[in-house]
């Protein structure tokens, strides 16, 4: 495995995140890009790939959500763009930038990934859904998405928003399937638990 790349693509990610990431992204930060890493060595220790795949998939992750100090909407070409310019730079193999280039854009939602790299990055970037935190992610995504998008989400509305996507995903390797999948629909159960009182709570103030 290439960890001097790994070091200087993570060296980039974590400079321009700092500098140039708004204060009220609380979800697409450098945190959730450590903390998806973390999520994709820990899924690729039990999926059986190479270190040269895992170097591949570790740098996609890295990237994956870079094009969000640009723009929202279609991040994942922007973030392939800033990998691109980056490791052609270093002058990083070109068929591995492609396989990165495919990494990043299969977490575009809905996710479509089509091989074992793919899959363990799209798992990866969503392993929250999965994960006894989720609450609390899924609150500060929604903090974000207000303020950049100037929107209001009454807590009905958040919920079920949240309860569609949550239901409408699915994890794709087995480690992920095996580990987060339980707990995602245990998650649910609760959203939906959630979901029924604050409509009776609603309910209730307007009668």
């Amino acid at each position: 495995m290439n960890y001097n790349i790994i070091n200087k693509s993570e060296e980039f990610v974590k400079k321009v995140l700092s500098e140039r990431c708004p204060t009220h992204y609380k979800y697409h930060n450098y945190y959730h890009v450590q903390k998806v890493v973390e999520a994709a060595i820990q899924i690729s220790n039990h999926e059986n790939v190479s270190d040269e795949e895992k170097e591949i998939i570790i740098l996609a992750c890295l990237f994956h959500d870079i094009g969000y100090i640009d723009l929202c909407e279609g991040h994942e070409e922007v973030s392939c763009s800033y990998a691109k310019e980056f490791l052609t730079r270093e002058n990083y193999p070109e068929n591995k930038i492609q396989q990165i280039i495919s990494c990043i854009l299969a977490t575009k939602i809905p996710q479509q990934p089509k091989n074992k790299l793919e899959m363990i990055v799209c798992d990866a970037d969503l392993h929250h859904l999965g994960s006894e935190d989720f609450l609390e992610i899924g609150n500060n995504l929604r903090s974000e998405i207000e303020i950049s998008h100037n929107k209001h989400f009454t807590e009905l509305d958040w919920l079920e928003i949240t309860i569609r996507f949550n239901k409408s995903h699915s994890y794709f390797t087995e480690y992920a399937i095996r580990n987060y999948g339980v707990r995602k629909e245990l998650n649910i159960k609760e959203l939906e638990k959630m979901f029924e009182n604050a409509y009776l709570t609603k309910n209730k103030s307007e009668n």
